[in-house]
């Protein structure tokens, strides 16, 4: 899922891009509604992916623990708490890749449910690119966290994707490395 601008008038009298608040504002509340509304219990089968590391949602998790534990919402007994749900959605790293927002979501979610992500075509070529960087050279991961979050949990997610692209004997990584081709015309390659 991906945030939309705020509909109000009145946030875009600020003069801020709305990737800086109103974007982690709504993914907050569309995670907030799918959750207490009982959708996500609803919909086990259904793998969601979040923008943006899910706005400011793995900040907000004990927030979530609260509103769990206080039981004012009804439902409580059919969705569980936040906790688990946030170690059963996905998120990305589009405009999130750093060493704080990868803490945090290792904290919250845990990294297997982390999928690299760029925002292209929407930041710039040279930014993304350096998003793949930064996850290279951090110290908050080790190298199977790399690999993971670079298409390891990827793969694992689009298992069906993943083994049609493999089916011809192709190892992983030249799948992966295909993959980034085949959007460069879109997008522009991630290969160095």
């Amino acid at each position: 899922m991906h945030p939309n601008p705020s509909p109000d008038a009145v946030a875009h009298t600020l003069g801020l891009p709305d990737n800086l608040l109103d974007f982690p504002t709504d993914t907050n509340r569309a995670v907030a509604q799918l959750h207490y509304t009982n959708r996500f219990a609803r919909t086990p089968n259904v793998k969601y992916i979040f923008s943006h590391a899910g706005g400011s949602i793995p900040y907000l998790a004990a927030r979530f623990a609260i509103i769990d534990e206080m039981g004012f919402i009804a439902g409580g007994g059919l969705r569980g708490a936040g906790a688990d749900m946030f170690r059963r959605i996905y998120w990305d790293t589009a405009l999130a890749a750093s060493d704080p927002v990868l803490h945090m979501l290792r904290d919250v979610a845990g990294l297997n449910q982390v999928l690299y992500g760029t925002d292209l075509p929407y930041l710039r070529r040279d930014l993304a690119v350096n998003s793949k960087q930064r996850i290279l050279q951090t110290s908050a991961l080790n190298d199977a966290e790399r690999r993971a979050m670079l298409g390891g949990n990827a793969s694992r997610l689009f298992t069906r994707q993943f083994r049609s692209l493999t089916k011809g004997g192709l190892e992983a990584e030249k799948v992966l490395k295909q993959a980034s081709r085949a959007f460069q015309g879109v997008s522009g390659s991630f290969e160095d």
